[in-house]
């Protein structure tokens, strides 16, 4: 990607909402900095890592004041990315499951402590995907959607890891493991104990009230007349995600614009009772591994003690000089996505990206955007700052 084609880009982005056209952002430093120089500094980073294509959304004082969309989400064609174009999610789905599901154990139709094998309506043998998981009934039994939402259920985060093979690798209750494999079988759970889809739950408790109107479980018909394809590190074309079923670890489409609408309604703490806000934004469990994800998953350190690095329901937490933060990732084969929130300062950030080079300059354009020099990058495997 050439600086030139980036700045055609820039012309061409749209903005979400005139609300979002701020000249200034406010850091968590208590400085400012101008869209302009935040642009262009943007644009240098973007360049100099060749990433294909940056939705970028910032919130100050709880909502979005500027959205911005760099490159493209057709480099072939040359097409412009833009703030409707629609990007797979992937697990940032996660934390809007876990805000769904605490929408409904504040109607009373979830708890959140009943094993999941109460939900079930035969036993977890019966299913021929979670099968595996009932050869250790004793332990299955404890697993509840608490423990699913916190990544402390005992399961991996994905059984191909295990030569596909489903079983517990951990006592349930009892240590940290990142579970795709947890929440995909809490949405399919939920899902049949209702009657009723992830994808309908999803439009009438959160994209709905919310006005996510680019946002959905699945891939809509609609999504084809504005998407973004997503690029290796070596420039060629993956492809893009059109998941056809819901998933509630990471079926997800959505925009950056849209998704900072969700995080505004989490730091002004709408859509739950506080009892659900209670449980949804306090630690559930520390963690404890050296990073979320890979071999040293399973290495125990003190690293994360400074920061009381945590799990909430579906979302994670930390706390740094700025004040308690909520956070979570999301990464596609090539699509890279990140969102932070700090309550106390008021200020957020929700990044989508198109491209596998986006690791290269994730920290730089954290610290760019709002300044932030907190959040756990070398546990989540990323270059720092």
């Amino acid at each position: 990607m050439k600086k030139l084609m980036l700045a055609i880009a820039f012309c061409l982005g749209l903005t979400a909402s005139n609300a979002q056209n701020a000249k200034t952002i406010k850091q968590l430093n208590g400085r400012t900095v101008s869209t302009e120089a935040l642009t262009t500094r943007l644009n240098q980073l973007l360049d100099s890592a060749e990433v294909a294509g940056l939705q970028v959304v910032i919130l100050n004082n709880k909502k979005p004041v500027w959205a911005k969309s760099f490159g493209f989400k057709d480099v072939e064609r040359q097409m412009p990315l833009n703030d409707s174009t629609v990007m797979y999610a992937a697990s940032l789905t996660k934390a809007v499951f876990g805000y769904l599901f605490m929408r409904l154990v504040d109607k009373g139709i979830l708890d959140l402590d009943k094993p999941i094998r109460d939900y079930l309506k035969l036993p977890i043998t019966e299913y021929p995907k979670w099968k595996q998981l009932g050869e250790d009934t004793v332990s299955f039994d404890k697993i509840t959607p608490r423990m699913i939402l916190s990544h402390s259920s005992g399961m991996p985060v994905l059984r191909s890891e295990y030569g596909d093979q489903l079983r517990l690798i951990a006592k349930p209750g009892e240590k940290f493991y990142y579970s795709n494999e947890g929440m995909n079988l809490l949405g399919f759970v939920m899902e049949e104990y209702t009657g009723k889809s992830l994808k309908v739950w999803t439009i009438e408790e959160v994209f709905g009230p919310l006005q996510m109107k680019h946002t959905s479980m699945v891939w809509e018909p609609e999504f084809e007349k504005n998407f973004s394809y997503a690029y290796f590190k070596d420039g060629k074309k993956y492809g893009s995600e059109r998941r056809e079923s819901t998933r509630a670890a990471g079926s997800m489409t959505t925009t950056a614009a849209d998704y900072a609408k969700f995080v505004a309604n989490l730091m002004n703490k709408k859509g739950l009772s506080k009892k659900g806000y209670d449980q949804l934004l306090s630690p559930q469990i520390l963690v404890k591994s050296k990073r979320g994800f890979g071999p040293l998953k399973d290495t125990l350190t003190t690293d994360n003690d400074r920061i009381e690095l945590a799990w909430g329901m579906g979302i994670g937490l930390f706390k740094s000089p700025d004040g308690t933060a909520f956070f979570h990732t999301g990464r596609g084969e090539a699509n890279i996505n990140y969102m932070v929130a700090y309550p106390d300062k008021g200020i957020a950030v929700v990044l989508l990206s198109n491209s596998e080079n986006y690791e290269r300059v994730y920290g730089a354009v954290l610290e760019a955007c709002i300044g932030d020099k907190n959040s756990p990058l070398t546990w989540l495997g990323l270059p720092t700052y």
